[in-house]
C-alpha cells in the first residue's frame, strides 16, 4: 500500500465529476470480475482542499455499492484537528461502516512509544462516536509493533509482526514488564545495534482492546494486517461472551 503523496493533487483528481464516475465504474467492474463482497476505502494523506470532494466521492460510491449489494467501509485516522476534513459524520450517514485505524499512536519518524496504548484506543473510539453511530463503527487493531533503536544520538524504528516481535524478545533475552496504564508489556535492551525499546502488542493487549469494542457495543473489529498476527490472536478477536455477560454484542 502507498499513501497519496504530494505528487498526487487529490483536490484536482476528486473534484472532477467525470473522474469520480470513471473511478466508480472501474471499481464496480472489478467487483463483478472478482466477486467482491464489499469495498474498503483507505485514502490517506489527502490534502485538506480535497476533503469536500473526497466526501462527495464516498456519497456517489455508496449509491453504486447499494445498487450492487456491496458493503462500503471507509478507513479513518483517530480524530484530530488536522484530519477533521475527512468528515466522519457524513461518512457515518452514507457508508455502511466507518473504521477507526486505532494504531500509529507513535510512528516512524516520530518519538518512541506505543503503537496503540489502551488510552489512545479508548479516546479514538469515544471521539469518533461523537460523529458516527456505534452500529456503524469498527475499530481496527494492530497486528504489529515497533522496535525503537537509539544510537549515536539518533532514533529509528522498524515495524515487526507479532511473531517476529516474540522471536526478538527471546533472542535478546529481554525482560518484559506489564505497563498497566498502557495496557501493554514493555521491554528494553542494549546490543550492537544500540539501545532498543519495545512496546509489545500481544494477546493480552489485544484482549483489552476487544473488551473496549464490546463495552462500546461497536459493530466489529478489523486488523492491520493479515499475515502479521499469530494464530492465538484469533481466539481473542471474536464475539464470544465474557464471564458475566448475558447477551451477544
Amino acid at each position: 500500500m502507498d499513501n497519496f503523496s504530494d505528487n498526487v493533487q487529490t483536490e484536482v483528481l476528486l473534484s472532477s465529476t467525470a473522474t469520480r464516475n470513471g473511478l466508480i465504474e472501474d471499481l464496480m467492474a472489478e467487483a463483478d470480475r472478482y466477486g467482491f463482497d464489499g469495498i474498503n476505502l483507505d485514502f490517506e494523506g489527502i490534502r485538506e482542499e480535497a476533503g469536500v470532494h473526497y466526501v462527495q466521492f464516498i456519497r456517489e460510491l455508496s449509491v453504486a455499492c447499494r445498487e450492487k449489494g456491496l458493503v462500503l467501509s471507509v478507513d479513518n485516522y483517530v480524530p484530530a484537528a488536522y484530519n477533521s476534513f475527512y468528515n466522519r459524520r457524513e461518512q457515518g450517514i452514507v457508508a455502511d461502516y466507518v473504521i477507526i485505524m486505532g494504531y500509529d499512536e507513535h510512528y516512524a519518524g516520530g518519538e518512541p512509544g506505543s503503537v496503540a496504548s489502551i488510552g489512545y484506543v479508548n479516546q479514538g473510539i469515544a471521539d469518533t462516536l461523537a460523529d458516527v453511530p456505534k452500529e456503524k463503527l469498527i475499530n481496527a487493531v494492530p497486528f504489529y509493533t515497533r522496535l525503537w533503536t537509539e544510537k549515536d544520538g539518533s532514533c529509528t524504528s522498524r515495524a515487526m509482526g507479532l511473531e517476529a516481535a516474540g522471536e526478538w524478545i527471546e533472542e535478546n533475552n529481554v525482560k518484559m514488564t506489564w505497563q498497566e496504564e498502557l495496557g501493554q508489556y514493555y521491554g528494553e535492551c542494549e546490543n550492537e545495534e544500540g539501545m532498543n525499546y519495545l512496546w509489545l502488542e500481544d494477546v493480552r493487549s489485544l484482549e483489552l482492546k476487544m473488551n473496549l469494542i464490546r463495552d462500546y457495543e461497536l459493530a466489529g473489529v478489523a486488523g492491520w494486517k493479515l499475515g502479521l498476527e499469530t494464530g492465538e490472536v484469533w481466539d481473542v478477536l471474536n464475539w464470544k461472551l465474557r464471564p458475566g455477560d448475558t447477551k451477544e454484542p
